[in-house]
């Protein structure tokens, strides 16, 4: 049996499920399985099947049906990053649809969206997700591989996309009131804005734009925070909050907002991010940060997930 991972992100491109991705193989290939990772040909990552297509936000799941069906033999399985990529290959291939955030919390009716429900494997990464697909499901642990602990600091650590909805100016005004430096990792659209409101607030904030996972300062921060916001119309929630899991494996306590799937991320939830103050982390909360990880997510417990829900023998 071969596993067929189909993904849009995988390194050196970066983000959550980019992340997943790499995690997800190299989860499947510790455990024995022969792994094939697909990723369109602009991606440009190493050791991985180049997908050819053109228009992959309408036509992705063609292009992958078109490239991947033949490449399949009998017993292989297919895992699809994000359920469009997974439309054309319902009822043709076996086929694990996984769901990270934004392409079902975003779905009104999408076409192709309900077909995907009756004919894949539903695997959410948040009991939320699941929640929204109103669909039998499994939620699958993230395939995250311990870490190295980080070390210590004073500072507050904040990795997201600088758009209105990630919360960063929620961040900046937490540092605000409790008197720490603050982290910023990310690029986007606000951060003028941003840098601007920190300075406004006195807050010692590094800016550090965007950076590959590999870069990412983990060390000098006494909590990671992720203090997201939905839409107007309550549509767009944080599908669960990898970055937090990230960090908290590295011994780094961590703060969400009550959003989406964060409660499920973090280890303390803000009732009100706007005006409430940063929890108090005592001298066992890098080491609770870590068993929080360790009891809920891990390459083996996702290669069981994956198994099980595939019909492994």
């Amino acid at each position: 049996m071969t596993w067929h991972l189909v993904t849009m992100d995988f390194p050196p491109m970066d983000g959550g499920i980019a992340s997943w991705a790499a995690d997800t193989a190299a989860a499947l290939t510790a455990a024995g399985e022969e792994v094939r990772v697909y990723t369109p040909r602009r991606v440009g990552s190493v050791g991985t099947t180049p997908l050819w297509g053109r228009s992959w936000q309408t036509w992705g799941h063609v292009w992958v049906a078109a490239q991947v069906l033949p490449r399949l033999k009998s017993g292989d399985r297919v895992v699809a990053a994000t359920w469009p990529l997974a439309v054309s290959l319902i009822g043709r291939a076996d086929v694990s649809a996984v769901f990270h955030g934004s392409d079902l919390t975003r779905t009104a009716a999408q076409p192709g969206l309900d077909a995907v429900k009756r004919g894949a494997v539903l695997l959410p990464v948040s009991r939320f997700l699941g929640g929204l697909l109103a669909a039998p499901h499994t939620v699958l642990p993230m395939p995250l591989a311990p870490a190295p602990r980080a070390i210590p600091g004073d500072a507050l650590l904040a990795i997201a996309r600088l758009g209105p909805l990630k919360g960063v100016d929620r961040a900046i005004r937490l540092a605000a009131r409790c008197g720490r430096p603050l982290t910023v990792v990310g690029d986007g659209p606000a951060r003028s804005a941003l840098e601007l409101l920190a300075r406004d607030l006195g807050v010692r904030a590094t800016f550090t734009g965007r950076l590959a996972r590999a870069g990412i300062p983990w060390d000098g921060h006494h909590a990671a925070v992720l203090l997201s916001r939905t839409d107007s119309d309550g549509t767009g929630a944080e599908g669960f909050g990898l970055v937090l899991v990230e960090a908290a494996a590295r011994g780094i306590p961590t703060v969400g907002s009550p959003v989406g799937g964060l409660p499920e991320a973090a280890m303390a939830v803000l009732a009100d991010p706007d005006v409430d103050p940063l929890p108090e982390f005592g001298a066992g909360a890098r080491e609770a940060a870590v068993e929080f990880v360790a009891a809920r997510h891990g390459p083996e417990r996702a290669v069981r997930v994956l198994r099980a829900t595939s019909g492994y023998a």
